[in-house]
């Protein structure tokens, strides 16, 4: 049986590095992706959702680091509906 410890442990292991996630799902990988994705959401979102992106962003940082070899030399296309809202500083 799960108690509260491990049910949030499980929580925050499935949520590390979300936004580096999302951005590289949404076409705009690069170095620190995660975060800079968080910074052009940030200003659009309710308070409850700067929360969650805010207790994220450490664990996105964290992500971002480790990926720095493989995001230090990837290409991104601009598709041609134009970036999505979080992948604005992709210019």
């Amino acid at each position: 049986m799960l108690t509260g410890g491990w049910i949030a442990a499980l929580l925050l292991v499935s949520t590390v590095g979300c936004q580096t996630t999302r951005s590289w799902s949404d076409g705009c990988p690069g170095v620190y992706s995660g975060v800079r994705y968080f910074a052009s959401q940030r200003d659009t979102l309710p308070w409850d959702g700067k929360v969650f992106f805010t207790l994220d962003l450490p664990l996105t940082a964290v992500f971002d680091t480790l990926l720095l070899p493989a995001s230090s030399f990837v290409d991104r296309e601009k598709p041609q509906s134009g970036w999505v809202p979080g992948c604005r500083w992709a210019d």
